[in-house]
Order: structure tokens, then C-alpha cells, then sequence
């Protein structure tokens, strides 16, 4: 008989927290579901039956203290414990927790003994369900909260927290001196690690692959893309090793990531020869047309200058480009394998604007021309 594993649904608007507490439920056997919000997150539970719930109490849509009191209210749902994660510790943030029904608190920040003694506990000895509907008035802090009128079930969950509450304390006072180090090292190793996905993803797309595994597609009114390719590249190809080939197409496409970065765009992707690059996706702008432009720019001049300063290896390959501006829609495609990727007549506009460019030459299309001419009559005037 295959065991199954317990299935925990992590609840964060924040990816990185996500992404971290995923890891760690991983990492102890566990199988990991996400939500970036209560209303996501709900249906989740509706859905697949997670064994526990640990929800941030700050979201969006839908907050941690009402996700809670949804599944309570259920009774095809109640049975499933709740976690609930806060920074705040004070008397009406845990009362709020027990009117919603929280089987047990979180305080940020907590630590990875402190998150599984709470897990262990909750998945081997959960709180038992109160039948009870009356409630109770309880006054705190000049504040009035109403609770179940089931005192066991008030006990259990006050003990719990409490004992959890000591041992993260004792556990805090032990780890403080090592702290620094590990926050420096911790530094260390995020940074590389976003440097790293911000080479294959915009940073946005990256949190959000992360933290959830998906990315929701948008559609984007305005953005500017731009396609480039070799012209007689499929002509000196066959005279090239393998390696040179490599060589030639990095020596570059190095340089344009270079342009591109210098001007707030992003490399889509490249197809043999052919290079894209779009503006004003993933973070919208009013400058995406311009930067392009500008881009675009130092990529002809770039290659239209090194016929004659080539290194020896490397053949000059004249290059085209295409600019249009319009609709698009953007997402993520693939599951083991992500790629993101844009679609609409915007894109295929672009790329005809390319293949109808000269060599050396930059075709923009006429939506381009009314976000640029402004700018162009400008310089014009001033060369005048």
C-alpha cells in the first residue's frame, strides 16, 4: 500500500515568503500547493482537500481571517486545520484568529522548528471540531470579540499557542548569535540566485514562477516589439564549424542584450539568427517606443561599423530590423519547460516589418512613427 503525503496549501501575496516556506515543506516530505490570495487560495480548497492550510492574514481579494472563517463554516471543509501567519502579536490580532476558527498562530518572523512543531501537531493531533453555535462576548483591550462558547476547544488552541510560543523563544535567544552571519550569507546567495532567473525571466515573471509555478498571461493595449535577423545569414551558415557558428551569433547577440539593458526592454527570444526584443512588457511604460527606437539604433550602428574591424573568425552578417507598436498578449507557456513568450498581430507585424527592412537598415512601422515623430521633427529642426 503506497503512503500518501500529507498536502499542505501555503497561502502568501508576498512570492518570496512563498517560495521559501514551499521549499522547506518540500524538503520534510510534505506535498505543496499555493495561492497568492484567499479567493484562489479557497477554491483550492474546494477543490483538491489540502490536509492543512497555512494562510497569511494580510491579502489581498480575499483576507487570511476571512479564508479561515469560510473554511470553518463549511462542513465539508471545517475539519481542515488552519495556521494562521501574522506579524502582528498583539490581543485583537489572536482574537480575530479565534473568531474565525484558527486552529493555531504563526508570528513572523518564525523559525523552521517553531513551523513544524505547529505542522507535526496540527497533522497528528488536530483540534478537535466544536459543535457548538452559540457565542460568547469577550471583552479585550476595551474591544469586543464573539467567540465560540466551547471552552475546550478555547483551552486547547491557548495551550497550543503558548507552548510554541516558549520554544520560539528559547530558539530565538539561541540562534541570535549566529544571526548576522547567516543574514550576510542568506544576502549572498538571493542575489545570485535572482541574477541568475533575471537572465532567463523579466524579475516579475521570475517571483511569480517561483512563489505559485505559474504566471497569469496579461494582455498588454501597448507595447512596442522589435525583430532583427541576418541578411545572407542562411548563405555562409554552411560554411561554418558548429563552434563557429556559436561564436558568431554570441559575439552578437551579446552586444544587443547589452543595447537592450542599456534602454529598459526585454530579449523575448532567439531563433536562429533572428533576435526578439519587446518595450513596455512586463512592467508597462509610456517610453517603450523610444527605448526600442534607441535601442535599435546602437544595434545598426554597432554592426553597420564592424565590416572592417571583424575578429578573423567571425563573418559580417548585415542586419535588418523591424519596430511595430501595438496589442499583444503575454504569458508563460510549458510546465516542466517555461517559456515567456508574446502573441497577437502586433508580434507578426513586427516580424514582416523585419523582413521587409534593408540590410542596415531599421523599418519602422507607421504606429511607431506617431509615437517617434514628435521626437524625430525635434531633431530634424535642430540639425536645421
Amino acid at each position: 500500500m503506497i503512503e500518501t503525503k500529507p498536502r499542505i496549501l501555503v497561502v502568501d501575496d508576498y512570492p518570496a515568503l512563498v517560495t521559501i516556506t514551499r521549499h522547506k515543506l518540500l524538503q520534510h516530505g510534505y506535498e505543496v500547493i499555493t495561492a497568492q490570495n484567499g479567493v484562489d487560495a479557497l477554491e483550492l480548497v474546494e477543490s483538491d482537500f489540502p490536509d492543512l492550510v497555512i494562510t497569511d492574514v494580510e491579502m489581498p481579494l480575499m483576507n487570511g481571517y476571512e479564508l479561515c472563517r469560510k473554511i470553518k463554516e463549511s462542513p465539508k471543509l471545517r475539519t481542515i486545520p488552519v495556521i494562521l501567519v501574522t506579524s502582528r502579536i498583539e490581543a485583537e490580532s489572536l482574537m480575530k484568529g479565534i473568531e474565525a476558527g484558527a486552529d493555531n498562530y504563526l508570528t513572523k518572523p518564525y523559525d523552521d522548528d517553531t513551523l513544524f512543531s505547529k505542522v507535526n501537531e496540527l497533522l497528528s493531533n488536530p483540534i478537535a471540531i466544536s459543535d457548538v453555535e452559540e457565542t460568547v462576548p469577550v471583552t479585550i483591550e476595551g474591544k469586543e470579540f464573539n467567540v465560540k462558547a466551547d471552552y475546550s476547544y478555547l483551552v486547547s488552541l491557548l495551550i497550543s499557542t503558548y507552548k510554541n510560543t516558549l520554544g520560539q523563544n528559547a530558539r530565538l535567544e539561541q540562534m541570535q548569535s549566529g544571526l548576522n552571519a547567516a543574514n550576510k550569507e542568506l544576502e549572498l546567495t538571493k542575489k545570485e540566485h535572482e541574477e541568475l532567473l533575471q537572465n532567463i525571466f523579466p524579475k516579475k515573471i521570475a517571483d511569480g514562477l517561483l512563489a505559485y509555478g505559474t504566471v497569469t498571461p496579461e494582455r498588454y493595449e501597448d507595447a512596442t516589439f522589435l525583430f532583427t535577423d541576418f541578411d545572407g545569414f542562411s548563405k555562409i551558415v554552411p560554411d561554418l564549424t558548429p563552434e563557429e557558428l556559436i561564436e558568431s551569433l554570441s559575439f552578437y547577440f551579446d552586444k544587443f542584450d547589452e543595447f537592450i539593458s542599456q534602454h529598459n526592454i526585454i530579449k523575448i527570444k532567439t531563433i536562429g539568427d533572428s533576435y526578439m526584443a519587446a518595450g513596455g512588457i512586463p512592467e508597462r511604460n509610456k517610453t517603450h517606443a523610444i527605448d526600442t527606437a534607441l535601442a535599435a539604433l546602437k544595434m545598426r550602428f554597432f554592426v553597420s561599423n564592424l565590416e572592417d574591424s571583424l575578429p578573423e573568425s567571425i563573418p559580417f552578417f548585415p542586419l535588418r530590423i523591424g519596430i511595430h507598436t501595438g496589442h499583444s498578449v503575454v504569458g508563460v507557456i510549458g510546465k516542466r519547460r517555461f517559456a515567456y513568450d508574446v502573441w497577437g498581430e502586433a508580434v507578426n507585424l513586427a516580424s514582416r516589418m523585419e523582413q521587409h527592412s534593408d540590410s542596415n537598415a531599421i523599418n519602422i512601422s507607421q504606429d511607431t512613427y506617431d509615437r517617434l515623430k514628435d521626437l524625430l521633427s525635434v531633431n530634424h529642426e535642430e540639425r536645421n
